[in-house]
């Protein structure tokens, strides 16, 4: 090699040298990021595991019309949204039974706070962020709009309440008073299970705009709008730890599911049931302070319902489960674990199912734990 000119393998190398420096310095850079907003997360909140109750309400009728309790790992990058339906019937201490909107009126967002809190088993709620429409809607225009996959033609007037939505179907660019619309709408066939979507595809949008680099220009700007018509038990300092804890996160990394539920009647009053058992498994596998075991998950659906497997595997690798596959098995009458690792029992103790030795942590659900939606 000594034979060949110094200029010429200095040509030759100096590119790739030059390109792979940079890359290393990229990378090296975002790895230190990443640990600096871990630090920072650890410094605010006491912990890389957030437990966040979003909550939108009618400050006229003192109802939440959007409840997502949402798992934030800054460890991993992760958000997990999952939202319970604002007419699930459900217990409220001191006050009967009612729809869990109603909370919100009996004690503001401690109580609201209070009711999700037990309907997940216990887990904690660590921090509330509460907004009216008005505070939504000067937020995505403090944002500079949204651009929205919108999933259906929609035309509703309520002069009463001066509701107006006029969108049609598709991809489109929406300013706050349209996102509102869009968020609110609930008068075709899915109702209240549709507005549930849309609200979780909204708020994955707005992160994932939050989340750019352009857009960090706006932050204080957003805080201080923010600030005027959001209520929310996190410091300015929290909020932006969070924001950049999240900066730039891939749009794989954000997870949202609705709990399965079924519609019902009480008298003469339309409401939700939500499968208390599929509520009490989330919180145990999703919302929990510690890392579960680390060894390699195969989840089994033997339910015989397709749609299952998305929130399962979505609470399970939001809780720090490591899922390795996800299959679709003939339909079983009984759930099991499979395994001898310290994985395959905590499986068994989550979902209390029976156990039996193996090579490979395997969870099966069959038609016992199927989540009760119709």
């Amino acid at each position: 090699m000594s034979s060949w000119p110094r200029w010429l393998l200095v040509a030759l190398i100096g590119p790739a040298g030059l390109i792979a420096v940079a890359l290393a310095f990229y990378f090296f850079s975002e790895h230190v990021r990443h640990e600096m907003a871990v630090q920072s997360s650890q410094r605010e909140f006491g912990a890389s595991k957030l437990n966040l109750l979003i909550l939108g309400y009618q400050d006229d009728e003192m109802t939440t019309d959007t409840i997502i309790f949402a798992r934030l790992d800054v460890d991993r990058r992760t958000a997990t949204l999952v939202s319970v339906p604002r007419d699930t019937w459900i217990a409220i201490p001191g006050h009967g039974h009612d729809k869990i909107n109603a909370a919100y009126a009996y004690g503001g967002a401690k109580e609201s706070a209070r009711v999700v809190s037990a309907l997940f088993g216990g887990v904690p709620v660590d921090a509330v962020i509460a907004l009216q429409p008005e505070g939504a809607q000067r937020i995505v225009d403090a944002m500079g709009g949204l651009t929205v996959d919108v999933d259906e033609t929609m035309d509703y007037d309520d002069y009463n309440g001066q509701l107006h939505i006029h969108l049609k179907k598709g991809v489109q660019f929406l300013n706050g008073t349209q996102v509102v619309g869009y968020l609110r709408f609930r008068h075709d066939a899915s109702s209240d299970f549709g507005r549930m979507k849309r609200q979780q595809q909204v708020l994955k949008l707005m992160l994932n705009q939050l989340s750019e680099a352009q857009n960090w220009a706006k932050l204080p700007k957003i805080l201080r709008v923010a600030r005027k018509d959001v209520h929310s038990s996190l410091s300015d300092q929290q909020l932006l730890a969070l924001l950049e804890a999240y900066r730039d996160v891939p749009e794989d990394n954000i997870r949202a599911f609705t709990l399965p539920a079924k519609a019902g009647w009480v008298g003469d009053a339309s409401v939700v049931f939500v499968d208390t058992r599929w509520a009490k498994f989330i919180g145990r596998v999703l919302f929990p302070k510690t890392d579960p075991p680390q060894d390699a998950i195969v989840v089994a659906n033997a339910t015989g319902d397709d749609d299952f497997m998305r929130m399962l595997v979505g609470a399970l690798r939001g809780g720090g489960w490591n899922v390795q596959s996800s299959i679709d098995q003939p339909r079983k009458a009984m759930s099991i674990v499979v395994g001898s690792s310290p994985t395959a029992q905590a499986l068994a103790q989550d979902f209390a199912t029976g156990i039996r030795p193996g090579t490979n942590a395997t969870l099966l659900i069959g038609s016992d734990l199927a989540p009760k939606t119709e």
